[in-house]
């Protein structure tokens, strides 16, 4: 399917790996130029060149650290309007886990660290966005949720919480930016296999005698902290939820907003 997107400026916070990466690369391959805005600004400006020169589009890298208080973003996203032209939309994909442990394990400190890496980077990039979208006539947002907002796991209290106030972030800009014709819509993901378990992958494996490949979502689904039983006997692949953002920033997508995708596989827990 063509989505349309061909000559399109969009903004991807947190775009140099996995989800993020995925959904810059399908914006991409669809004719779209993209500003991957990364704290890594050196593996920013890499993955950029290689979107480049992989598709043929313009493809910018800006280094910025979306959870720091300030207006880093803001002026981010102005460098990537004036490198691209006029933007079209925006995917807030960044909001890594940090600590995790029951509820009286987590202190002030580390609610601190979720709520700027989790929230507060996806209000900064949510606000420095919107502007530049009322000025051209309406775009699209997508943010990142989890699906455990609605099955949320003992182990991560803070992350939850703060994922449940994406969402309803969300559905809040959708209610307010409608009348711009600016989209808002959450993905809420289940378990993906990303770089960020590249450390424990094998790990894992040894653990549990089963392929390097299936070694996470083994793991997460044998632990009964976790119990993530999932109805394809799998983790998501990260291109699996970059084809959804893109589809969402997309004008296939044209009539949905304040929505909550679930892509989860099928998780029970």
């Amino acid at each position: 399917m063509d989505l349309g997107l061909r000559g399109r400026n969009f903004v991807i916070v947190g775009g140099t790996t996995g989800m993020g990466f995925a959904a810059a690369e399908q914006l991409a391959h669809d004719g779209a130029n993209v500003a991957l805005l990364a704290r890594d600004g050196e593996r920013a400006v890499e993955k950029a060149s290689l979107l480049s020169s992989r598709h043929g589009v313009r493809a910018v890298g800006i280094s910025v650290d979306a959870a720091a208080p300030g207006d880093g973003v803001a002026r981010a996203v102005d460098e990537a309007a004036d490198r691209l032209g006029d933007l079209r939309g925006l995917a807030v994909t960044a909001g890594p886990m940090k600590q995790q442990g029951p509820f009286l394990e987590h202190t002030d400190e580390s609610w601190d660290w979720y709520y700027q890496m989790i929230l507060m980077a996806t209000v900064r990039s949510c606000r420095a966005i919107i502007p530049h979208l009322q000025r051209t006539g309406g775009g699209t947002v997508v943010t990142t949720a989890a699906y455990s907002v609605r099955a949320p796991k003992v182990l991560i209290p803070p992350y939850n919480a703060l994922k449940a106030a994406v969402l309803t972030m969300s559905k809040i800009l959708a209610k307010t930016h409608g009348p711009d014709n600016i989209r808002v819509n959450t993905v809420c993901p289940g378990l993906f296999d990303t770089e960020v378990n590249d450390f424990i992958r094998a790990q894992r494996a040894a653990e549990y005698n089963v392929p390097e490949e299936d070694a996470i979502y083994t793991h997460l689904s044998s632990n009964p902290a976790w119990n993530m039983r999932v109805a394809l006997d799998r983790g998501g692949s990260p291109n699996e939820a970059g084809e959804l953002i893109a589809f969402l920033l997309s004008d296939r997508a044209a009539y949905m907003t304040g929505a909550a995708i679930n892509i989860d596989g099928g998780t029970d827990f």
